[in-house]
Parts: structure tokens; sequence; C-alpha cells
């Protein structure tokens, strides 16, 4: 079913004011008409015949009323007064008669037997009516139908904009694969303050629309691509452990068999292991992903965390994960800082931070300072090209001096976090020297 338009309304709208301010006009002049016929001119007519009865019954020679609109006629047999025929036998009372083609207001009363007939000419009334009446009367009517023109002009612009918004979208197509950007330029030369806030809004809808395709977009295409490569090796080691299975049971059962077994069972451990890391990589990022390509989520203040704790824990852990003795991995506490923000998302952040400045740290230290409005991570290592900065927090981001493996979504979570929360990072870095990134956080109420 086609709804109809709004400015089809309007119309209707304003077709609807003009019928019945006529509607009105005309009952009121019909009305005013009944009025002036059944009230005024029947009791202007009834006094004048009191009046005329009165100067009769006083003198009997008195004038019959004759005026440019009135006329009387006296019908009295005894003094030879007679009426026309054509009035002599309407009754008493005001009524219409037929005279000529005319229909004239005749109003008859009798007195001692006899009958005067007060012929009215109502056609100089009538137009006096039309002259003082009917023209101002008309006047006003085009004035009210040219007020509720303007008044229908005015809405029909007032909503102009409106009408425009829903033209653009209604030829907009949600279904493409990139979203375009409507133009708002017309609009938005005469929106109102409401039609600018529709506008905004459908500005905002869009645009997280296109996060959304984009998050969707980069997680199937990352997810396709960077799982492949675990999923190759898992598929190498079932392969390995099948030979491996195989040859144990073809090899013949001999005083050397002991050392075959022993070899194999080395090799199927280690293809075990080699299992069970990627396993654990290919959960981490699925992890990571999923954080990526997840809409903003609203966190909770919760309850007031110390960050040097978990700082101190997450050190601890990597001290003895580090595979590397010539890099040292050192805490300095300059403050205690605490925040209210969800403890999985700030050892989050301190892991990856940390972890990456392993990463690119040959030799040397990696340093974590915890102050009273932030935390530091500085480490000797490789340092990042000042072209690459600017790329860094970007998701699968990896500089071309790194040689270590790694998926490159460490920075990018860190990116993600921080700007949850609200907290700031800055990083600096010289290549050969080293790198260091800063992060002001919010601390909690004391």
């Amino acid at each position: 079913m086609q709804r109809p338009r709004v400015n089809t309304k309007l119309l209707k709208i304003f077709l609807f004011q003009v019928i019945l301010i006529s509607a009105a006009a005309s009952i009121g002049i019909y009305s005013a008409a009944l009025v002036a016929e059944d009230l005024l001119v029947n009791e202007a007519l009834a006094g004048e015949a009191d009046y005329f009865w009165q100067r009769y019954q006083q003198d009997s020679s008195a004038s019959l009323p004759n005026t440019l609109n009135l006329l009387g006629y006296l019908h009295d047999p005894v003094a030879g007064h007679s009426a026309p025929d054509w009035l002599r036998n309407l009754p008493a009372g005001m009524q219409r008669a037929q005279h000529e083609g005319q229909q004239p207001i005749v109003h008859v009363s009798e007195n001692a037997g006899r009958t005067l007939y007060l012929v009215f000419d109502e056609e100089q009334v009538s137009r006096l009516s039309f002259y003082f009446g009917i023209v101002p009367l008309a006047v006003v009517l085009l004035v009210l139908y040219a007020l509720s023109y303007l008044t229908y002009l005015q809405a029909k612009r007032a909503i102009s904009p409106i009408v425009q918004v829903a033209a653009q979208m209604a030829h907009f197509d949600i279904n493409r694969t990139e979203l375009p950007q409507p133009d708002w330029t017309s609009v938005r030369s005469t929106a109102d303050a409401e039609t600018a806030a529709l506008v905004d809004a459908i500005d905002a809808f869009l645009a997280r629309m296109r996060k959304f395709v984009t998050r969707e977009r980069n997680f199937t295409r990352y997810a396709s691509h960077e799982l492949r490569t675990p999923l190759a090796v898992i598929k190498g080691s079932l392969a390995n452990l099948q030979a491996l299975s195989e040859q144990d049971e073809n090899s013949p059962a001999d005083h050397g068999s002991a050392h075959t077994h022993t070899i194999g069972a080395e090799k199927m451990q280690r293809q075990l292991q080699r299992m069970d890391t990627t396993v654990k990589d290919m959960e981490a990022l699925l992890e990571t992903l999923l954080l990526l390509a997840r809409e903003d989520e609203q966190y909770g203040s919760g309850d007031t965390i110390l960050v040097n704790d978990i700082a101190a824990l997450l050190v601890e852990q990597l001290r003895q994960q580090n595979t590397r003795p010539q890099v040292s991995i050192e805490l300095q506490h300059t403050g205690f800082l605490s925040t209210r923000a969800p403890q999985r998302l700030v050892s989050i952040v301190l892991s990856n931070l940390l972890r990456n400045a392993l990463t690119y740290t040959q030799a040397g230290q990696v340093t974590l300072t915890i102050g009273e409005e932030g935390f530091s991570v500085e480490d000797t290592g490789i340092g990042i090209p000042a072209h690459e900065l600017a790329s860094i927090f970007d998701p699968f981001f990896r500089s071309t001096g790194n040689q270590e493996k790694g998926f490159g979504l460490g920075l990018a979570i860190v990116q993600k976090i921080c700007d949850q929360l609200g907290w700031t990072i800055a990083v600096k870095s010289t290549v050969g020297s080293g790198t260091r990134f800063d992060l002001r956080i919010t601390p909690a109420p004391v």
C-alpha cells in the first residue's frame, strides 16, 4: 500500500480549510438573512403598522406609509378605500406575495374591520446589503483564503528539508558494498534544528554501519589468512604422527626395537608439543581477532584496582618465561596507581606492551615504570623508523626490522582498549636506541 506524501496531506488540509471557511461564511450569510427577514423586517413592519393605526385613530385622514422602500394600502369599505386585488386574500401577519414575477414582503394587520397592507420593497435593501455586507464579507474571505495559502506555503517550506531527507533515503541502497555518504548540502542550508539533528543521526548511523562492515571484512580476511599457517602446522604434525605410528607397527620385533620405539616416542612427543603450542597460538589469535571485531563495549566502573600489583605479577611471569638471558625485565614504582577498570583489560594492555618490547629487544632491558598518573614501557631494542610510527597501531602491522613470529595485533588491541577506557597513549622511538610507550590513565577517585 502506497502511503500518502506529506505535501499531499498539507494540500488536503489547505483545501479542507478553504471549504470549511466557505461553508461557515455561507451558513453565516444565510443565518443573517433569516434573522434580518424574520426578526428585523418583521419588527420594523409591525412597528410601522402600529404607528399608522395610532395616527389613524386620531385622524382618519392620516396618510399611508409611502417611502422609497415601503408602500402602504388601506382596505376600508366604509370609507371607500380599496386595496389591490393581489393583496386582498392575504392572511394577517408577514408573508411573501406573488406580484408581477416578484415576491415582495407583505405585512397584513387589521383594526376595527379595516385592513392595512404594508408592502416592503427589499430590492433596495438587498443592494445595500450587497454593497455593505456581501462585498466586505467577500473581501474578508479572500484575505482568509490568502492567509491559508500563505500558511500552506510556509508549512510546505518548513517540512521541505524533511521531504528532501526522505527522498535521499528512499534512493539509498543499503545493500551496497560501500555505503555512500548522502549529499546533505541543500538540506543543511534550509534545515531547522530538528532536521539537522535527524541528518546528524543518519550520518552517525551510517558511520557506525561502515565500521561494522569494515570490522566484519577485516575479521573474515585476517582470520582466513592468519589461521592457515597454524592449521597447516597441525595438519603436518598429524601426518607425521600417523607416519610414526605406521612405522612403529611395521618395525620388526628385535633387540633394536626398544631403541627405535624410544626415538619414535620422542618424535611423537615433539609433534604433540608442537601441536599444543600451535593450538594455544590459535586460541590467542582468535581471542584477539574477536576483540578487534567486536563493537565497542561499555565497561562499567567496577571496583578500584591497584595497577602496581597487576604489573608486579605480570613482570614475574614474563621473567620466568623469558628465554633470553641477555634481556632483563625491570619494574620501577614511582607512585601508587589505582583506577576503576576491568582487571582483564589492564592486564591485556600491560602484557601486550611488555611482550612487544621483548619482541623488539635482542639485548639490554625492558623497563616498566608505574607512576601516580600512568605508566610507561621502555626498551633498548631496535627502535621503530619514523615513517612506521603512524602505522604501528594498525591491525597486523609488523615493523620491517622484526624477525620474530607474531600476528601484529598486540598494539592494535592496546589502542582499542585505551580508546574505550579514555586513556591516552604516546610513543617515542629512535632507531637503534629503543622505544618508549607512555600511557596516562584515568585514576580512581579518592
